[in-house]
């Protein structure tokens, strides 16, 4: 770390480096980091990398250590999930989105975003319009 308290991967965040911070988080889990942090920056740099698939796997697993540590600020961390979680479920075949979103409840069956991910569980099998569908009721 150079700046106390920010990781080099998180530095590599902020300035738009996300090839060079999955590097430095993967070189400090690597090294045996016992800490959710890396795993954490990780997932970040790989949802701003549209690497969906990836980040749910390095938040599912910040997530787990934060469980023991408790380090991590949890509304955070359950918020950056949720969002790579949905991004990649829209993007797969509905059966395997509705699968993925299911995780969430199982993983954090307490957490902020448990309604919200049955919601979309209806918007993937077309029980509910998409909140992203602006053409509904414009005249044309």
């Amino acid at each position: 770390m150079s700046r106390y308290g920010m990781s080099f991967a998180r530095q590599h965040i902020e300035q738009g480096d996300y090839e060079e911070a999955i590097l430095a988080a993967t070189k400090e889990i690597e090294g045996g980091s016992a800490a959710p942090d890396p795993w954490f920056d990780r997932g970040q740099a790989n949802e701003l990398l549209e690497r969906f698939v990836a980040a749910v796997a390095d938040f599912e697993r910040a997530i787990e250590i934060d469980r023991a540590s408790r380090e991590m600020d949890p509304f955070a961390l359950d918020d950056a999930y949720f969002s790579a979680l949905l991004a990649a479920a829209r993007a797969e075949p509905v059966a395997e989105g509705l699968a993925r979103l299911a995780r969430d409840r199982a993983l954090l069956p307490e957490g902020a975003h448990v309604a919200e991910s049955l919601d979309w569980e209806r918007r993937l099998r077309g029980e509910l319009p998409s909140l992203l569908d602006k053409t509904r009721g414009v005249a044309g």
